[in-house]
């Protein structure tokens, strides 16, 4: 009879606290805004809160929407009052709907010389990934967070298209330099080393790739286990 009681719902202000709690567990957890609308987490949040209205998706968008904006503003106003430059490091790839985006993170020491690294953007690179669409895109966000005349170092991998485009802002900009990924360079020496043992690498494989079928991983395991029983009788024949 007590489940069919409801509890008067919270007031304004507490819900509005709670469901900014909601909305930050959600992209903490990289949660699928649809949670919201899953009948066994509406179970557990009336068992464990009644009063608490559970918001939709499309006021959950409004709550991160509203909250990026906010940040947005703040972190622009903080590297405005607390770097005198700002390096970058930039990051290219496709994802799996065959578009291309640039991440750009920007890293600077305050007057403490502490460092402080904040993710500017993941941006949307128009087809196709030439030098000019590249630079144009990193200098929409640098005008966007108003760091074009701080920005000293603009570190990227050791693609043509990308130094490419970093040369260009150099024209731009006399302050801008570019800077090689020596992790990017590390990768591709290692790649060529690993070159030379590309047959030894390839039988490797399919060695492992044989002995992780059904039947061969069971032949294996039994092998293992009669081995095993030979080295205990030898341990034994010693003793």
């Amino acid at each position: 009879m007590s489940n069919l009681i409801k509890k008067k719902p919270h007031n304004e202000l507490q819900q509005t606290k709670l469901n900014q709690l909601l909305a930050e567990w959600i992209i903490s957890e990289n949660l699928p805004l649809s949670i919201t609308q899953s009948d066994s987490f509406h179970n557990f949040i009336s068992a464990l809160d009644p009063a608490f209205t559970i918001p939709g998706v499309k006021l959950i968008k409004q709550i991160i929407h509203k909250a990026y904006n906010h940040t947005l503003l703040f972190l622009i106003k903080l590297i405005e009052n607390n770097a005198l430059f700002v390096n970058l490091t930039t990051d290219m790839w496709t994802a799996r709907n065959r578009q291309g985006y640039l991440g750009i993170t920007c890293s600077y020491l305050n007057e403490n010389f502490e460092l402080h690294e904040q993710v500017l953007s993941v941006e949307y690179v128009r087809y196709p990934y030439t030098s000019a669409h590249i630079s144009d895109t990193i200098l929409s966000i640098l005008d966007e967070w108003g760091i074009r005349d701080k920005t000293f170092i603009i570190t990227t991998d050791n693609g043509s298209n990308m130094k490419k485009a970093i040369r260009d802002l150099e024209y731009n900009s006399s302050n801008i330099q570019w800077q090689f990924c020596i992790a990017h360079t590390l990768q591709l020496v290692v790649g060529k080393g690993l070159a030379k043992v590309k047959m030894l690498v390839m039988r490797a494989k399919r060695l492992i790739d044989f002995f992780l079928r059904p039947k061969q991983s069971e032949c294996l395991e039994n092998v293992q286990k009669h081995l095993n029983r030979q080295c205990d009788v030898v341990r034994l024949y010693f003793i």
